[in-house]
């Protein structure tokens, strides 16, 4: 089974698609006509940014999912694809690659989502917690123990095993990491997620409500191949349940390392990582004999 995989915020960079704009020409084209449904020059953004600009949730959201898209669009190797997913944000180009919505509502609906969740939460008053080599076992304690109190912490993405990323106000972030001083683990480590938002959590309920009644003027198509939603960790063709899952993945858990157990599970033989950058193939460094590719180094 050949997958194409599609990376999450984060990976966002000046310049990503430049490569792609020296060699294929019509891509300024493509490029131009999507910044008439957005409120900002997305070429200028993606070539100079600044920066600052481009790392806010409501740019770099439209901004990824076009530089993704297009690099799996133009790429030779990105042929006969059997299944699709994507990381978080990284679910709408999957969906887009796989026929199910058209580039140019993508665009539109992800810059709103960026724009729903960066107005959802005041500017630093919460955060995300990646913990790392805490078993998943032990991680779903720690959150039953902190939600016992007066904070409320919510498992947010599940990247991988020894991967585990929480999202909650600053209180709840800071009690997690009391939580873990305290208990003495061996190993676990704790790092902040540079991402001006908290994602995948309740903080999130209205900008959901918000967001599912775009998607429900948005034409969703059959699919040309299964994907996985990021809710479900399991593969669908049906219209429905995509959409149901678009909305719900705001406010729940990520399942990514799930997807890729299934993955693997189903004779995967080929992972293909539509970039920018490798994250897709560093979260699933662990699966051994498969192929790995990226297309950002085609």
């Amino acid at each position: 089974m050949k997958a194409l995989l599609f990376p999450g915020q984060g990976v966002q960079r000046v310049g990503m698609l430049d490569k792609l704009f020296a060699d294929v020409p019509e891509i300024k084209n493509v490029i131009e006509s999507l910044s008439k449904s957005l409120d900002f020059d997305l070429e200028d953004l993606l070539r100079n940014g600044p920066e600052e600009k481009i790392n806010l949730t409501e740019y770099s959201q439209p901004a990824i999912l076009v530089a993704s898209t297009l690099i799996a669009k133009y790429s030779n190797q990105s042929s006969n694809i059997d299944i699709t997913a994507g990381l978080s944000l990284g679910e709408y180009s999957a969906l887009v690659f796989s026929g199910c919505l058209n580039l140019e509502d993508a665009t539109r609906l992800v810059n709103y989502r960026g724009k729903l969740m960066q107005s959802a939460v005041p500017e630093g008053t919460a955060g995300m917690l990646v913990v790392l080599n805490m078993p998943i076992n032990e991680v779903y304690v720690m959150i039953e123990k902190i939600n016992e109190t007066n904070e409320t912490i919510n498992f947010s993405t599940d990247n991988a095993d020894g991967v585990s990323v929480l999202a909650g106000k600053n209180s709840a972030i800071e009690a997690c990491k009391e939580f873990i001083a305290d208990g003495e683990f061996r190993r676990v480590k704790t790092q902040m997620v540079q991402m001006s938002v908290p994602s995948h959590c309740y903080l999130l309920e209205e900008a959901q409500e918000e967001l599912a009644k775009l998607l429900n003027e948005v034409e969703f198509k059959k699919p040309s191949i299964p994907i996985i939603p990021n809710v479900l960790a399991k593969p669908t063709s049906d219209v429905n349940i995509i959409k149901n899952s678009l909305i719900n993945q705001l406010t729940k858990t990520v399942r990514w390392r799930e997807t890729l157990d299934y993955l693997q599970k189903n004779n995967l033989s080929h992972l293909i990582d539509s970039g920018p950058g490798k994250t897709i193939i560093n979260m699933a460094r662990k699966i051994k004999e498969i192929d790995k590719t990226s297309l950002e180094a085609d």
